[in-house]
């Protein structure tokens, strides 16, 4: 049956209904009806010219008779299918709850999504009116914030509001409140009115709660869709609307260029790499993404010049003002802690790790936890974590930055809150609670190769120690005037940590990034020992990748930083390190006698793996001389060292020389239990170079047993892994999976 049959039929028994109710009051005069008599005429009255409205709707004529205040929202409104459906659904007759209420923070589309639904119900003719009105007295464009002239404050003013579109003139002049209230109930009992309440979260929390305990009272017939930033929905059905898709913000550029030229060309001539940049930094915010178009379409901006005021807080003052002003005022100080602590975690945070960075109980970090949803700051992500979005991220750090700085005032002006909001102050306190839990989880879970066993949480949580490096790099205030000592010690300690987790698993330049940082913080302050150790970690990815020069100044910064402050420990792994620049220069003669030197200093201070690496540095410059037995003779030294220590990652790599030297012997027999040890033990520590390096070493032994598809496989293997990584030897990689191609065409 057809929507305007249905409606028919309805509206046919309707009628005979009312017949009958009519029938039965023609035995009475206006004194004597009985009340419930009255009652159930005047309802089904209002049932009649409910339905006759809505066939009206259908029929497309008598649209005047049909209440409707509908705002157009916009010109463009993408995506939202599902929660579209979710939103129609709620509002069909049978569903108990009075409605939708639609959350989530500023700009996702709250209002745009409410009035979508409202649309394709004036439609369908769902409703016989359809009642708008917003609490909300400003909005956004790229010229900046405006005003509008609707400003309701109140359920009463809501409810006189709906009353005088419903043409209910008698309602609008009752004098008492309460009165009004229960008279626009009645005068919806009977009906199907959509009334829609948008942006409540700008009233004050007894108007909210009066507007819930009126929608609690609304006739079954009747339902509302509310809008807030503050999670509410009891007796609703609550969606959390969170970014749009990529798919979707594709669309909305496009669909936005359509109705502007100048969009339109700028985005053409733009790759996908600076879209998703802008999706990125945007975090998928409709009202972000159409703030940073409209810079385009409006004002002329360039893309780039428009993605660049996006990132800058301090530049998006507007954008951040009207993203944030309503909710900042309202953070009570835990609230402000966790918040502070949140914007430190990049990958979901747990409530024990929040409990143990901001040192509250449980308890109280469960109760901000639940008003920072509510305000819809923080979003509960699956497993029962928490996460922010990245327009939060971006204020709460610039709020931060303005804390720690004592330039509140300034903050105020450029994000538009009203003086009378107050300080709302982060906490920086905090923040730094959680910057030393995460740098003391990179030296627990990191550190020395051993710990190879606990890398896989530091992978699991690499972005947020990432974010963490970046952090304490922009506190310490290096590479120019140090302006945060504690910081710049906390970027030492993470590097120290994360060194060997980031050689093992490919990160190589991201330890080059952090090397230097290490090697500028240590410099500042004035530790010699911090800042060679820097230098040598980035001068050894440089030497893996067979960037000789680059090792080389690196090198010798390391021996300058280590003759200021270092040891004597330090002093010998510096001229160890000049012995492997020269080894790559083929200067075998120097590489030789710092070899030596480094290891009888070793020797002398009982360092048993610096000398077993020192041992196995000699072996590779007789190898390279084809001095075959005394290289043998290094390498098994080192690799007896190497097992009675009990490192795995240094047997791999000796292991793998050995097999090499075997090679080199023309012994494929002897290379391959050397090279299988090799990959297995590489596999184990996960330390990638190595893996390659044993994978194209077996590859070298099958394809000297006659076995080049076996060899091709692997060989193609280790060549992925050294492409990705930049290391030295991809070029030998290359030549052997040509050459084992080529037999096998």
């Amino acid at each position: 049956m057809s929507d305007r049959a249905e409606l028919e039929q309805m509206l046919t028994t309707a009628q005979m209904v009312l017949t009958v109710l009519e029938t039965q009051a023609a035995g009475f005069t206006n004194l004597t009806i009985p009340a419930h008599l009255q009652v159930q005429l005047d309802g089904k009255r209002q049932e009649v010219d409910s339905l006759k409205a809505r066939l009206a709707q259908l029929q497309g004529g008598g649209n005047a008779t049909v209440p409707d205040n509908l705002p157009r929202y916009g010109s463009v409104f993408v995506g939202r299918k599902t929660e579209m459906a979710q939103c129609l659904e709620a509002l069909a007759p049978e569903e108990r709850g009075w409605g939708v209420a639609i959350d989530g923070i500023g700009g996702m589309g709250k209002t745009a999504l409410a009035l979508e639904v409202a649309h394709c119900a004036r439609k369908d003719a769902l409703f016989d009116a359809y009642l708008f009105a917003s609490a909300k007295t400003t909005w956004l464009s790229p010229d900046g914030v405006r005003q509008e002239t609707l400003a309701l404050s109140s359920l009463d003013a809501f409810c006189r509001e709906f009353a005088r579109i419903l043409g209910q003139d008698e309602i609008v002049k009752i004098t008492e409140a309460t009165e009004r209230r229960r008279a626009l109930l009645d005068a919806l009992r009977g009906r199907r009115v959509l009334l829609i309440w948008d942006n409540l979260e700008t009233l004050t929390a007894e108007e909210r709660d009066q507007i819930a305990e009126f929608l609690r009272k609304l006739p079954g017939a009747s339902k509302a869709i509310i809008t807030s930033r503050r999670r509410t929905g009891e007796s609703a059905v609550t969606i959390r609307l969170d970014k749009l898709s990529l798919p979707e913000a594709y669309q909305l550029m496009q669909d936005k260029g359509r109705l502007a030229p100048a969009l339109a060309q700028e985005l053409k001539a733009t790759n996908d790499a600076v879209k998703q940049q802008l999706y990125d930094l945007a975090g998928g915010n409709p009202l972000a993404l159409d703030w940073t178009l409209g810079l385009v379409a409006q004002k002329g901006y360039s893309l780039t010049a428009a993605l660049e005021r996006l990132r800058d807080a301090a530049g998006s003052e507007d954008l951040y003002g009207f993203l944030f002003t309503d909710v900042a005022r309202d953070l009570q100080p835990n609230d402000r802690a966790v918040l502070s602590v949140l914007t430190v975690f990049q990958t979901p945070a747990t409530l024990i790790s929040l409990t143990e960075v901001t040192e509250l109980t449980r308890l109280v970090v469960e109760a901000s936890l639940s008003r920072l949803l509510i305000l819809s700051l923080v979003s509960q992500m699956e497993g029962g974590t928490y996460g922010i979005h990245p327009l939060t991220r971006t204020y709460v750090e610039t709020a931060l930055r303005a804390s720690r700085e004592g330039a509140w005032t300034a903050f105020q002006q450029f994000v538009g809150l009203k003086a009378q909001a107050g300080e709302v102050q982060l906490s920086p306190k905090a923040q730094r609670k959680a910057l030393r839990y995460w740098v003391d989880y990179a030296r627990k879970y990191g550190g020395r190769s051993e710990n190879y066993k606990t890398y896989d949480k530091l992978e699991a949580e690499w972005q947020t120690l990432e974010g963490i490096a970046n952090t304490v790099w922009d506190l310490s205030g290096i590479p120019g005037t140090l302006q945060d000592r504690e910081a710049a010690q906390m970027l030492i300690d993470l590097e120290s940590g994360l060194y060997q987790f980031l050689l093992f698993r490919g990160y190589w330049d991201e330890a080059i990034r952090l090397g230097e940082w290490r090697y500028q913080a240590g410099q500042a302050l004035g530790q010699g020992s911090d800042a060679g150790w820097g230098a040598y970690h980035v001068a050894s990815i440089y030497y893996f990748r067979a960037e000789t020069d680059r090792a080389a100044t690196w090198a010798k910064q390391m021996a300058a930083a280590m003759e200021r402050g270092g040891n004597r420990r330090d002093r010998a792994v510096a001229i160890q390190l000049q012995g492997l620049v020269a080894r790559q220069r083929g200067d075998w003669a120097v590489a030789e006698r710092c070899y030596q030197e480094a290891v009888a200093a070793y020797r002398e201070l009982g360092e048993k793996e610096d000398e077993a690496i020192a041992l196995n540095d000699l072996g590779t410059v007789a190898r390279q001389q084809r001095q075959y037995d005394r290289a043998e003779t290094y390498y098994q030294q080192a690799l007896a060292i190497a097992e009675k220590i009990g490192n795995k990652e240094m047997q791999t790599a000796y292991c793998g020389n050995l097999g090499l030297l075997a090679l080199n012997r023309d012994r494929p027999h002897d290379a391959r239990p050397w090279y299988e040890r090799e990959l297995a033990l590489a596999q184990e520590v996960a330390r990638q170079d190595l893996v390659a390096d044993a994978q194209a070493g077996v590859a070298q032994v099958l394809e000297a047993e006659g076995r080049d598809a076996e060899a091709l496989d692997l060989a193609r293997r280790a060549l992925q892994i050294q492409e990705r990584l930049g290391d030295q030897g991809v070029g030998f990689s290359r030549s052997l999976v040509a050459r084992l191609q080529s037999k096998l065409t």
